[in-house]
C-alpha cells in the first residue's frame, strides 16, 4: 500500500503594490456608464452573432470588428465557477473567514460569460446551471463596481 504524499505548506508573501493609472477606452467606458444606469451592455459580432459581455472592440471567435451595442439581461446562468479560500492584498496571501465565490455568468442575450462574484448563499449550493441575477450598487458611482454582485433568482 503506497503511502500518502506529505502535504507541503508554504508561507508566501510577495510585497507588491502597483497603481495603475490608464485611459480604459470607449468601450468600457459605455459599458461602465451602462452599469450606472443598471443597464448590462455588450456588442454583437456582425459575422458570426456572438455578444460579448463586458465589450470588446474585435470579435474573439472571428476576429470581426464589433459595434453593434446590445442590452442584455441582468439575469443569467452559472456556467463554471470557482471557490476562493484565500485572497491576494498586496502580495499578502490572507486567509477568508467566508469563502468568496466566483463564476462565469452567461447573462440571457450573451454568449461570452462574464466573471463575477455571487453571494447570498452558501459555498456548497454554488452549482453549473444556477439562475442569478445582477445586483447593482446604489447610488451608482459610474465604476465597474456599479455591477456588485449576482445572487440567486427567486
Amino acid at each position: 500500500m503506497a503511502e500518502k504524499p506529505e502535504r507541503l505548506v508554504v508561507d508566501v508573501q510577495v510585497p507588491l503594490d502597483y497603481t495603475y493609472n490608464y485611459r480604459i477606452g470607449s468601450f468600457l467606458e459605455r459599458y461602465i456608464k451602462g452599469l450606472g444606469d443598471k443597464k448590462i451592455l455588450g456588442v454583437k459580432c456582425p459575422a458570426c452573432g456572438k455578444v460579448a459581455v463586458p465589450p470588446r472592440s474585435f470579435c474573439g471567435a472571428c476576429n470581426k470588428p464589433m459595434d453593434e451595442w446590445v442590452e442584455v439581461g441582468p439575469e443569467g446562468t452559472v456556467e463554471n465557477f470557482t471557490i476562493g479560500h484565500v485572497k491576494l492584498d498586496r502580495g499578502a496571501v490572507e486567509k477568508l473567514d467566508d469563502p468568496q465565490l466566483l463564476a462565469m455568468v452567461k447573462l440571457e442575450g450573451a454568449t461570452v460569460p462574464l466573471l463575477a462574484e455571487v453571494k447570498g448563499l452558501a459555498a456548497a449550493d454554488l452549482k453549473k446551471g444556477l439562475r442569478v441575477k445582477a445586483v447593482f450598487k446604489d447610488p451608482a458611482e459610474d465604476s465597474l463596481a456599479d455591477l456588485s454582485h449576482f445572487e440567486p433568482v427567486g
